[in-house]
C-alpha cells in the first residue's frame, strides 16, 4: 500500500513538472520566427544579407528572422513546392507575373492590410504593379527598365536601330577582336533575351480582344518571326557573340562583358554594381535598347514585389520586418546594390540615384512595356523559350519554332 502511495505521489509531482509552462509566471512562449525567401539578384551581397537579418532582430528581439537565398531562376519553382507542402515562406519575392497565380490558389495575403499607411505612402504610385482590383497585394522591391551598356574603350557609337547595333557590334568585332554583342543563348527562368528583340519589332504577346482580355497568342506574328531571325543571324556570324553561347545564361555570358571583352549588352540595372564587383576599369556609356528600323525603343520594364503568404502563421511579425526592410537605411542600399531606381520617394530624392546609369533608367521607363500580367505565364514563359532553342539548334525554322509554340500556349488556355 506505501508503495502505491509513492508512486501515487511521483506521478502526480511528475505530471505538475509537465503543467508547470502551461500555467503560472513561469510560462515561457516560442518566439515568432519568419522566414524570408531572398532572391539573390546580381549585386546582392551575402554580406548585406547577414547584416539585414542582424540588424532587424537586434531592432526586434522577440522575433527570429531567417532570409533564405535562392537564386532567381529557382525562385518560382521553390516557392510553388513550399506552398505545396503547406509550409509557404511567411515573406517573399515574387515576379509581379506570377502573382495572378498565387492569388487564384489563395496563397497571398494583401499586404496593404498589414503594414501601415506612411510606408504605402511612400511608395511610388507607378511601382505598384501588384494591384489587382483596387487592392495591393505586394511592395515592389526591384522595379526598372532594361537598358543597353556600351564599353567605349570598344565602340564610340550608340546604335538607334537594331541594324545599326548589330552593324556597330560588327565593326567592333572585327577591329578589336572582343565580341561585338552579348546573347545568351541557354534557356533560364525569363524569356529577356528574346523579348528585347520582340519588343524592338513591335511584338505582342497576345491579341487584345474588345473587351479588354487577352486572346490568342500572338508571338509567332511578323514581329516574333523578324526577332528570333535576326537573333539567330547575330549568333551564326563568326566572332560576333561569345562562343558557346548555348551554354551561357544571362549569368554566364554577362561577366564576359564586365570582363571587358564585349562592345554591348542588353541588361538591367544592376550593371553598374556588377561591373565594379568585377574589377572593370573601361568607361562604359548607358543607352537606350533600340528598336528595328521604324519602330521606337520600347524596351522591357520588370517589376518584382514582396509578398506575405498566407497560412504561414506570423502575419504581424512578418509586417514588421517588411517595415524595416524599407526604411531607407536598408532599402536604398539594397536598390544600390541591385542597381535598379528607387521605388520608395524618400531613397529617390537621395543624391546617390543622381547620376547617368539612373538618368538612362528614367528615359527607358517612358516608353518601357512590362510583361503580360496573367495566370499562367511562367508555362507560356517557358513554351516559347523552348521555341527559342529549337530555333537555336537548327530543329526547326523560327516561323516553325514559334507557330507550334503559339498552338500550345492556344491550346492550354482553352482555345
Amino acid at each position: 500500500m506505501k508503495k502505491k502511495v509513492i508512486l501515487a505521489f511521483t506521478f502526480v509531482a511528475v505530471l505538475g513538472l509537465v503543467a508547470m509552462p502551461l500555467f503560472g509566471g513561469g510560462r515561457r512562449e516560442a518566439r515568432p520566427q519568419v522566414t524570408v525567401f531572398w532572391a539573390l539578384y546580381d549585386g546582392l551581397t551575402e554580406d548585406y544579407r547577414r547584416e539585414l537579418e542582424s540588424a532587424f532582430m537586434a531592432a526586434h528581439p522577440d522575433i527570429d528572422l531567417d532570409i533564405v537565398a535562392i537564386p532567381w531562376d529557382n525562385m518560382y519553382d521553390q516557392i510553388l513546392t513550399s506552398v505545396a507542402a503547406g509550409d509557404p515562406p511567411d515573406v517573399s519575392v515574387i515576379g509581379t507575373r506570377w502573382l495572378l497565380e498565387l492569388k487564384e490558389m489563395g496563397a497571398v495575403l494583401p499586404v496593404e492590410d498589414y503594414v501601415s499607411q506612411a510606408l504605402l505612402d511612400n511608395i511610388a504610385e507607378g511601382t505598384k504593379e501588384a494591384e489587382l482590383e483596387g487592392v495591393l497585394w505586394g511592395l515592389p522591391v526591384a522595379a526598372g527598365a532594361r537598358l543597353m551598356a556600351i564599353n567605349k574603350d570598344l565602340t564610340d557609337v550608340v546604335p538607334t536601330t537594331m541594324e545599326e547595333l548589330r552593324d556597330a557590334a560588327r565593326d567592333a568585332a572585327d577591329r578589336t577582336g572582343a565580341y561585338g554583342l552579348i546573347l545568351p543563348g541557354q534557356k533560364h527562368t525569363e524569356l529577356t533575351d528574346f523579348v528585347y528583340y520582340f519588343y524592338a519589332a513591335g511584338g505582342e504577346f497576345f491579341e487584345v480582344q474588345a473587351d479588354g482580355s487577352l486572346g490568342r497568342s500572338t508571338v509567332n506574328s511578323e514581329a516574333g518571326v523578324k526577332a528570333l531571325q535576326f537573333m539567330l543571324d547575330l549568333a551564326e556570324e563568326p566572332g560576333l557573340v561569345p562562343d558557346g553561347y548555348l551554354s551561357q545564361t544571362r549569368m554566364d555570358a554577362h561577366p564576359v562583358f564586365y570582363a571587358g571583352n564585349a562592345a554591348y549588352v542588353m541588361i538591367g540595372a544592376w550593371a553598374e554594381s556588377s561591373l565594379a564587383d568585377a574589377g572593370a576599369t573601361f568607361e562604359v556609356e548607358y543607352a537606350q535598347i533600340p528598336g528595328f528600323a521604324g519602330h521606337p525603343s520600347q524596351p522591357l520594364v520588370v517589376t518584382d514585389s514582396l509578398v506575405m503568404f498566407d497560412g504561414a502563421g506570423n502575419p504581424e511579425a512578418a509586417a514588421k520586418f517588411i517595415e524595416f526592410f524599407y526604411q531607407d537605411e536598408w532599402k536604398a542600399r539594397f536598390d544600390e546594390l541591385i542597381g535598379f531606381p528607387p521605388v520608395t520617394l524618400s531613397a529617390a530624392a537621395l543624391p546617390q540615384f543622381d547620376t547617368p546609369l539612373y538618368e538612362a533608367l528614367g528615359e527607358a521607363a517612358i516608353n518601357a512595356k512590362a510583361w503580360p500580367l496573367m495566370e499562367g505565364w511562367a508555362e507560356y514563359d517557358d513554351r516559347i523559350w523552348d521555341a527559342v532553342s529549337e530555333a537555336f539548334l537548327g530543329r526547326k525554322t523560327p516561323q516553325q519554332a514559334l507557330d507550334d509554340a503559339a498552338a500550345a500556349i492556344d491550346r492550354a488556355r482553352g482555345f
